[in-house]
């Protein structure tokens, strides 16, 4: 999964987009309060434990 799939399954999840930081955009769940930290880029891998556990942050 590359880092921009892994942006489309946030916001799909309803994570929404707060700010851009110096590497990365930070989205926040507006129920949860849950920020999530997704690195800017877009066609490189995720690195498994990194996916692992954003996909556990986000419920997948």
């Amino acid at each position: 999964m590359n880092w921009n799939e892994m942006k489309r399954l946030a916001i799909s999840k309803g994570y929404e987009f707060v700010r851009h930081g110096s590497r990365h955009d930070i989205y926040r769940h507006p129920v949860k309060k849950d920020i999530l930290q997704i690195e800017r880029h877009w066609s490189q891998e995720v690195r498994p434990k990194l996916m692992k556990k954003i996909l556990s942050q986000i419920g997948k």
